[in-house]
């Protein structure tokens, strides 16, 4: 027989119990989650362009008149954070003279979190590059004119140009703005992710390098471009 000063457990400490684990589950899950991407490391390489890919470029990308040989490229394959915030690998395809040079900035971009959207190859949009900006993806080798100047093979050609986040950092010419969705991001002091302004460490990244950057031109503006 309970003595009547004697109260039954009440329901609402079990649930107070039961808030509290759930509690600590979620900051044990946060930690982990911090620990996990706090000890994401880079990863870089570069070789010989695969056959595989050679037969590909030969059809989009690459053609006999093109002022490289792809001999004369290789494939690197990059880790980048991502807009999602996770870590992903990138592909792309450089001159050979340089791909080291390309690995140490990448790795700089990595350890600062600098967020790359998307990283593929041109052959991934067959070739087109206005396609590859509209998605927003950081591509270099692609074997075509100047943008107004056909006939004048770009330093892309050559395996010697990177266009970063094309469409968060746009091309813009007399007015006209490519890709056309880059027309969202034409104020640069916009706070957006992935994007380039001068000073910027990712900027000067490249610069300090002896990479021109598209964004310091006057007679047009080319914030995605970077070429060596």
């Amino acid at each position: 027989m309970e003595h009547a000063s004697k109260s039954p457990r009440s329901p609402l400490g079990k649930n107070s119990k039961y808030t509290r684990s759930t509690a600590l589950l979620g900051v044990l899950l946060l930690f982990v989650a911090d620990a996990l991407a706090a000890r994401a490391s880079f990863h870089g390489t570069q070789g010989p362009v695969p056959e595989a890919l050679a037969l590909r470029m030969r059809q989009h990308s690459w053609r006999q008149e093109c002022p490289t040989p792809i001999a004369d490229l290789v494939y690197m394959q990059l880790s980048h954070y991502g807009y999602d915030g996770a870590v992903h690998q990138g592909e792309l395809v450089v001159h050979k003279e340089l791909a080291r040079e390309v690995l140490a900035i990448f790795k700089a971009l990595f350890d600062r979190r600098f967020p790359v959207e998307k990283m593929k190859i041109i052959d991934d949009y067959q070739g087109d590059d206005d396609v590859s900006m509209a998605d927003n993806n950081t591509s270099a080798f692609n074997c075509r004119f100047v943008e107004g100047k056909p006939g004048v093979f770009s330093m892309h050609s050559r395996g010697r140009a990177i266009d970063l986040n094309p469409r968060t950092n746009p091309m813009v010419v007399d007015g006209a703005v490519f890709p056309p969705a880059g027309s969202a991001f034409l104020d640069r002091n916009k706070r957006a992710p992935g994007i380039l302004r001068e000073g910027d460490p990712t900027v000067s990244e490249f610069t300090r390098r002896g990479w021109i950057w598209g964004g310091a031109w006057t007679s047009l503006k080319d914030y995605q471009h970077f070429e060596k």
